[in-house]
């Protein structure tokens, strides 16, 4: 679940949640809704950034994450 909140220079995408059932794990959908949510927030929405929170134990979101980047 994402939306755009916050006030100009602030104004962002901020991920709420992203969740996938146990069995469709594995096949890059977090990283897709991640990439959908980022189009939509810069080209609709003309967001500045998009801002996700992480628990730092979830090992395989952060190295999903960190791939991202690079």
């Amino acid at each position: 679940m994402g939306k755009v909140e916050g006030q100009g220079e602030s104004w962002h995408g901020h991920v709420t949640a992203v969740t996938v059932a146990p069995e469709y794990r594995r096949q890059q959908l977090a990283k897709k809704l991640m990439n959908l949510l980022e189009d939509i927030s810069d080209n609709i929405d003309k967001a500045y950034f998009v801002d996700l929170f992480v628990r730092a134990s979830n090992a395989p979101a952060i190295k999903m994450y960190e791939k991202e980047d690079s």
